[in-house]
C-alpha cells in the first residue's frame, strides 16, 4: 500500500461547501497591548489573529452582538 503524500486525493479548502474567506483588516493597537499579546502568543504558541479574534469573540458576545 502506497503512502499517501501531500495533499494528493484531498478537497482544497476552497472547494469545499463550508469554506469561509477571512477578511484581513489593519489595526492599531497601543505599544503596552501589543506588548502583551506578543508575550502571550510566544508563551501559548498561538497566532496574534487567533488571540484578537478570541478576545474580540468574548467582548461582543457580552454586548449581545
Amino acid at each position: 500500500m502506497s503512502e499517501r503524500k501531500g495533499g494528493s486525493g484531498r478537497i482544497p479548502d476552497s472547494k469545499r461547501p463550508t469554506h469561509k474567506l477571512f477578511q484581513k483588516v489593519n489595526i492599531s493597537i497601543d505599544p503596552e497591548t501589543f506588548d502583551r499579546l506578543e508575550i502571550y502568543c510566544a508563551e501559548h504558541d498561538r497566532a496574534r489573529s487567533w488571540a484578537i479574534q478570541k478576545a474580540l469573540d468574548l467582548w461582543l458576545t457580552e454586548q449581545g452582538y
